[in-house]
């Protein structure tokens, strides 16, 4: 990641656990950005919403996210713990839907 990159997110997926077996959500999504707006446009069911809950640490409970790489700045996304969530999520990183 680049001193420039905020926000680097490489090979997301996002399953979930369903009574009729796995549905994957989003499979192998990859961006890194800087101070740029980033736009994710798609049809409806395409995964964009879940790719940024994803991101933002809010996938449904039966939700599973796996990632090479979920950095926020200096932040590991990934191994965030509830306390932590509420002290970047808002403050430092948010989305905004349609």
């Amino acid at each position: 990641m680049s001193s420039e990159t905020l926000l680097s997110v490489k090979n997301l997926e996002v399953t979930f656990n369903t009574p009729k077996g796995d549905v994957h959500a989003v499979r192998g999504v990859s961006f890194d950005l800087g101070r740029e707006r980033l736009g994710i446009v798609g049809e409806s069911g395409s995964g964009k919403s879940q790719t940024g809950r994803a991101i933002l640490g809010l996938t449904a409970a039966n939700g599973k996210i796996t990632a090479d790489q979920l950095q926020f700045h200096d932040v590991d996304l990934a191994n965030l713990t509830p306390k932590q969530w509420r002290k970047v999520r808002g403050a430092r990183i948010s989305m905004i839907m349609q």
